[in-house]
């Protein structure tokens, strides 16, 4: 289970892990490298393609023999929340031993996110991207220069809203881990970059993508989209925008009764 853009696993992903292991399946969440509880250095430096080789190895960890008596390898379902829907839906297209993949509120297209942003905004945050590149491989400076995650809209940041804002603490994690509000501005090149919804055809396997009635962090077209492209791609539409999907927010009843109904009928036979 993979969570959202500079988020970690203690932030939200609980109660989703709690509501599938009570219904006797195990539920493995975890923290990208450079986020949370996971080492690297510098700290909250988003790489796609690292993050997709960390859910790659968890997936290669979870199916090795010695986890045999906990893990059905031929029933593993790769999950992610709003950013961790890009790679989900990476891996679909590449991992026909998958059981299945569920997304919820997913980004499944970089361009599509970027260009949702409000110009504005997009120049400044386009501006620290740069300068953070520039001193970090031709300067070399050590840390790197970071953007706020999240904002009410009164300062730029990747989520500039009210919405996001009020979404976001809801996000509080449950072990008091310190949580910083900020990304290095190289990680949205990496992230306007990746478009796995333009492989998507490839899936061979069941793939649930929870859609809230409007999305303001992640291009909502670009997930229906997804849905249209898999060959076997199911859409479950909730009410609400992008954080009412999560505990406390008006959908999450909805969002996690369709996510267990959708397990049990490929797991359960």
């Amino acid at each position: 289970m993979g969570h959202g853009i500079g988020a970690i696993k203690a932030a939200g992903l609980s109660p989703f892990a709690s509501e599938f292991t009570s219904e006797g399946y195990a539920a493995v969440t975890f923290d990208y490298i450079g986020f949370g509880e996971s080492e690297g250095s510098p700290r909250n430096v988003l790489n796609v393609q690292h993050q997709l080789q960390d859910f790659r190895d968890v997936i290669k960890w979870v199916r090795e023999p010695e986890q045999s008596d906990w893990v059905n390898s031929s029933s593993i379902v790769a999950w992610g929340s709003s950013f961790g829907g890009m790679h989900t839906t990476a891996l679909m297209a590449e991992d026909h031993e998958l059981a299945a993949g569920i997304a919820q509120c997913p980004l499944v297209d970089g361009l599509a996110g970027v260009l949702q942003m409000p110009l504005t905004r997009s120049l400044r945050l386009a501006t620290t991207a740069a300068a953070d590149i520039l001193g970090s491989y031709l300067l070399g400076a050590k840390e790197p220069q970071y953007v706020d995650l999240v904002s009410d809209g009164s300062t730029a940041a990747v989520m500039a809203s009210k919405e996001a804002a009020e979404g976001w603490a809801r996000l509080t994690p449950d072990n008091g881990e310190d949580w910083p509000n900020i990304i290095a501005g190289r990680s949205l090149l990496s992230i306007m970059f990746s478009r796995p919804l333009l492989q998507i055809h490839k899936s061979t396997r069941p793939y649930l993508v929870i859609l809230p009635t409007w999305d303001n962090e992640a291009s909502l077209n670009a997930a229906e989209e997804c849905v249209r492209r898999a060959p076997l791609g199911e859409a479950l539409r909730v009410g609400g925008g992008h954080f009412d999907l999560y505990k406390g927010g008006i959908a999450f009843e909805k969002n996690i009764a369709g996510q267990k109904q959708f397990l049990r009928r490929l797991l359960c036979k």
